[in-house]
């Protein structure tokens, strides 16, 4: 066997079960076909040896009915008569006898013949003596028993050849049935050779092949000593030795770089340990792979340092999905510094704040992203932030008292000092419009301590969107006019109505129209338009869009969404930006958070042709 290849047994035992199946086959038919031949063969010379005989019968009698003829009435033609049915006979008699093979029946018909000899040697005298009295009777006594016994004859002749048919039928029978049991037993045969033939060929297969299976499973678990003990000089015996070769490799390999990937690991871990910050390491299908003592501390202190995967990760929702992000390769967003996002843990007795940020690990297995998560300190930040919030309400409180009793005395002046000169009433306006604007900045600085604070309240009821964008545009079209700067309106016919605080609403509208008139130049346009959901661009099924669009410098892509964090001014970080503008930096913030409380969304978008800045409003519509 080991001399042989594969190819060669499979082609060897193929062809052993083709030449046995077409063998068993070719003999079954033949068998078949010469029993069908000859049976028909049988029955044919049988079926024409019954009508000879019958025919025969037949003959003897209408050659006898011409005797009887000649003997009583017209002698002419009862010799014609006797002469044809006699010549009839014998030929009928000489085609039976050549069709004659069983020396029984042939005994038969040599009987037959003597008898019609007989007959016709006793009917030839009395033919020649007709015209004698008492000719019938003597063909009564000496010719009609002859007539018998020679139509006995060929009746017995005709029941031999019934026997022989039967007889030949039974025959047939036995060796239909021996050739049955033979074509069974050779199938038998067949199907047991075949049976050895695929448990040869399975046995050759199936055992190499359950030794490389073994063999394979026992390097999976690590045991790379394992080698192949079935060896041949087949395909399968070539298999094996190259699995040997492979073993051998991975062994030589495992042995030499194995104290690399140590020392790696080593590495890895040391440099983990090392960094301040709390860092963990997720696999593409989200399971924890490593994790540095500080993310173990913090873990512990959040009452999860058993969890082994992001699902059981104690982090907020937001988080998790920057993760799930992050395991999907997707790029890091801008990194924003909001408090209000992070994770606030007791570690050792002490409160602290953590900004998570995911970093996607590209091949972290082949094809796939792992996730770097760090989580850096920020509690000192925060503090700070915390306290700068502070200062900023304790200030605004302590100022807003102060400037409320100078308002009201530089405006009761104002009425008083009538008969002033014009300068000195213009100095006196100008105090008033920088209390005023001093006033805004309060309480811009108060609505932002109240929403870090949650305390921001809204006063809802149905609002006309309308008539608010009306009030905010007639309170500013004096400095729009005094900078010579357009304000135009777009409103639709039918109103806008939905549900709000139309104080808060009015604010917002005040913030856009005045920045976009900040950063307007000179004869400028600056566009206010309301539409309903059928034209806006908001998510809302039913949403109210007002978009203010100005015609100024534009802001970059890249601060479209910080123009919107606290504090934040783009002119800070565009030194070439066309004039001084003043500012908080806290307007759009509380924009965003005042749309937001709404339950709307505000973008900045690109202005017309690429000049100017859009600023887009949507707000769910009333229902």
């Amino acid at each position: 066997m080991n001399r042989w290849g594969l190819q060669t047994r499979f082609i060897l035992a193929g062809c052993l079960l083709i030449a046995a199946t077409v063998g068993s086959s070719a003999w079954s038919a033949w068998t078949f076909a010469r029993f069908h031949q000859v049976v028909d063969e049988t029955l044919s010379e049988s079926q024409v040896v019954v009508d000879l005989s019958t025919d025969l019968h037949a003959a003897v009698e209408r050659e006898d009915d011409a005797l009887v003829l000649l003997l009583t009435d017209d002698v002419e033609k009862g010799r014609r008569r006797q002469r044809a049915e006699r010549e009839r006979a014998d030929h009928l008699f000489l085609q039976l006898r050549s069709l004659i093979h069983d020396p029984h029946e042939a005994e038969l018909a040599d009987a037959l013949r003597r008898k019609m000899d007989a007959y016709r040697s006793r009917a030839d005298d009395l033919r020649g003596h007709h015209d004698r009295p008492g000719a019938l009777n003597v063909y009564h006594r000496d010719i009609s028993p002859l007539l018998h016994e020679m139509v006995a004859g060929c009746d017995q002749l005709r029941e031999a050849k019934f026997r022989s048919m039967q007889q030949a039928g039974i025959r047939a029978r036995d060796e239909a049935a021996r050739d049955v049991w033979l074509v069974g037993a050779i199938c038998v045969l067949t199907v047991f050779l075949g049976i050895g033939v695929a448990m040869w060929l399975a046995r050759s297969v199936l055992v190499p092949v359950h030794e490389l299976t073994a063999a394979a499973e026992e390097i999976r678990r690590g045991n790379f000593e394992r080698r192949v003990r079935f060896l041949s000089s087949d395909e399968l015996g070539e298999l094996a030795g190259g699995f040997n070769r492979m073993a051998e490799a991975l062994t030589a390999y495992r042995r030499s770089s194995l104290g690399e990937v140590l020392a790696a690991k080593n590495t890895l871990e040391v440099t983990l340990k090392a960094l301040p910050n709390a860092v963990l390491v997720f696999a593409p299908d989200g399971t924890l792979a490593a994790l540095n003592p500080p993310a173990r501390a913090i873990l512990t202190a959040l009452e999860a340092a058993n969890a082994v995967h992001l699902s059981s990760m104690p982090f907020r929702p937001e988080h998790r999905e920057s993760i799930r992000l992050a395991l999907c390769g997707q790029p890091l967003p801008a990194r924003r510094m909001d408090f209000r996002e992070s994770l606030s843990v007791t570690v050792e007795g002490k409160s602290r704040r953590f900004l998570v940020t995911a970093v996607p690990v590209a091949e972290f297995v082949p094809g796939q992203f792992g996730a770097a998560v760090v989580l850096d300190d920020i509690t000192e930040f925060a503090r700070l932030d915390e306290l700068r919030a502070e200062l900023i309400g304790v200030a605004s409180h302590e100022l807003r008292s102060p400037l409320t009793a100078l308002r009201m005395n530089l405006l009761m002046l104002s009425e008083a000092a009538l008969d002033l000169p014009e300068r000195q009433q213009q100095l006196l306006a100008a105090a008033v419009e920088g209390c005023e604007e001093l006033g805004l900045t309060i309480e811009e600085l108060l609505d932002v301590t109240r929403i870090e604070a949650g305390q921001l309240r809204l006063h809802r009821s149905p609002v006309e969107i309308g008539s608010v964008v009306a009030a905010v545009c007639k309170s500013l079209q004096k400095r729009y006019d005094d900078a010579q700067v357009r304000l135009k309106v777009v409103a639709p016919p039918e109103p806008l109505l939905l549900l709000g605080d139309p104080v808060r609403l009015q604010s917002v509208l005040s913030n856009l129209l005045t920045n976009a008139l900040k950063y307007s130049p000179s004869g400028a346009t600056v566009e206010i338009a309301m539409t309903s959901r059928q034209n806006a661009q908001g998510d809302s099924p039913k949403a109210v869009q007002i978009t203010v669009t100005d015609q100024g410098l534009g802001v970059p892509e890249e601060y479209r969404e910080r123009i919107f964090e606290k504090f934040f001014r783009v002119e800070h970080h565009l030194p070439s930006c066309g004039k001084d503008v003043r500012g908080t930096g806290i307007g759009l913030y509380l924009c965003r958070e005042i749309v937001h409380s709404h339950g709307g969304t505000i973008i900045c978008l690109p202005g017309p042709g690429g000049i100017g800045t859009r600023l887009a409003i949507c707000l769910p519509h009333q229902a």
